[in-house]
């Protein structure tokens, strides 16, 4: 009676855990990235920089990235959906990141099978 509680609870810690290493990888991802386009790095390369650290987790599907920015000067001001042609110096590129979390035991928890997450950073373009 004991030992399918604890497995499930083993299962559960497990799984937690891998979902707050994968947003933590994802956090870095997006921070690196957006560091790279604060360099006058181009949409391929920020979305290559995010391919590149995260293509090793097992529990992570559909990774949407999104490159946008904010002209200098003008905090409100939104740059169109072309981030290539728009970055200016003193502005701020913003890359978000989302993904479909896939759970290893989502049956044994009462949990979803997926959840989206989104990482969120902003850096200033030099």
């Amino acid at each position: 009676m004991v030992v399918p509680i604890l497995i499930m609870l083993v299962f559960g810690v497990v799984d937690f855990g891998l979902m707050i290493s994968n947003q933590a990888v994802f956090a870095n991802a997006s921070r690196d990235a957006a560091r790279t386009g604060s360099f006058f790095g181009t949409k391929s390369e920020i979305e290559t920089v995010v391919t590149s650290e995260t293509k090793f987790l097992p529990t992570v599907s559909n990774v949407v990235v999104t490159v946008t920015c904010r002209k200098p000067g003008s905090p409100g001001t939104a740059c169109s959906s072309n981030y290539d042609a728009e970055r200016e110096s003193g502005g701020t590129v913003i890359v978000k990141i989302s993904y479909t979390h896939n759970w290893l035991t989502p049956a044994l928890l009462g949990l979803p099978n997926t959840s989206v997450i989104t990482k969120t950073s902003e850096m200033r373009i030099e």
